[in-house]
């Protein structure tokens, strides 16, 4: 829907901004990765791809590929793309999230638990006058690659992501896409992963000890 120019005159600057980059945004999120590498800002996106598998990496989150055991089923992944902006509108950040598919495991088998305690929003409105009438600070805290450092304690295997040799610039040895008896090999997950459905049950063990 667009916005005439005569609209946005009594709209606070800040807030004209948003609603356009908000117009923007949806056509710029890539959907797929296809549409990430052949969109205009491929370049960020590769950029945003290569530090997600760096990260993954770090926290050791695959090893190399094995052999898909008998009888189980590797599970898919895909990249979700985001672009972050500030309170003007403006680009933030370009983030490209690797993410197993979850809605495939299988209970039992890939996971046990996945009870997790969220916050809700009538803790907030409690803590926030109350930290107002007592003059006390309220902090708040990001952890990068939250889910990436947390051991799994189940047996998970997963198909590589697309793009996955082009952006780590490598070629395993024993995985060869176009040979047949490669089609078996795949990774197994070491730690948790972003879209395992016992992500956050493990997250909150490490807080919890």
């Amino acid at each position: 829907m667009a916005l005439e120019d005569e609209e946005f005159e009594d709209i606070n600057p800040i807030y004209a901004a948003a609603a356009i980059s908000d117009h923007h945004e949806d056509a710029i999120n890539p959907k797929s990765y296809k549409a990430a590498t052949e969109s205009p800002l491929a370049e960020k996106w590769d950029t945003a791809m290569k530090e997600e598998l760096d990260a993954n990496g770090q926290h050791q989150v695959f090893g190399d590929f094995v052999e898909l055991p008998e009888g189980r089923k590797a599970l898919p992944s895909h990249w979700v793309y985001m672009i972050e902006r500030d309170r003007a509108g403006n680009v933030h950040q370009f983030k490209a999230r690797l993410v197993c598919a979850g809605y495939h495991q299988i209970e039992g088998i890939d996971y046990q638990a996945t009870y997790a305690p969220t916050a809700r929003l009538g803790h907030d409105r409690l803590a926030l006058p109350i930290t107002a009438k007592y003059d006390l600070e309220i902090h708040q805290m990001v952890v990068c690659t939250a889910f990436l450092g947390v051991d799994l304690e189940e047996e998970i295997y997963m198909h590589p992501p697309q793009g996955y040799f082009c952006l780590v610039q490598t070629r395993s040895q024993y995985y060869d896409p176009k040979s047949k008896t490669s089609r078996k090999m795949v990774l197994r997950l070491r730690k948790s992963l972003y879209g395992l459905k016992q992500s956050s049950h493990f997250w909150y063990g490490t807080f919890k000890g």
